[in-house]
């Protein structure tokens, strides 16, 4: 959007000047939007971050508990109750 005023040389200029302002202005507005868009991924990408150590660890806990079951000869889902863990998920 330009805006234009051609009624002497001084006019010139501040049209110039305006749209110099307009250019800073949709630049300032383009970081804030790739600096929230950068945010947003940073955050993202954490929470995928996380969501993989929580797998992880539940993997390593399932395989414990079935190694605590097969040595106690007794079915998963009693070791499960014996620590008062959840049966379903």
């Amino acid at each position: 959007m330009r805006y234009r005023y051609r009624s002497t040389d001084s006019s010139q200029s501040n049209t110039i000047a305006i749209h110099l302002n307009m250019k800073d202005s949709k630049k300032k507005s383009r970081k804030m939007v790739n600096k929230h868009m950068e945010a947003k991924d940073s955050q993202k990408k954490k929470t995928i971050e996380l969501l993989h150590e929580y797998n992880d660890l539940k993997d390593a806990t399932q395989l414990v508990l079935g190694a605590l079951a097969t040595l106690k000869s007794v079915p998963i889902r009693s070791v499960y109750s014996t620590y008062n863990l959840p049966v379903e998920e």
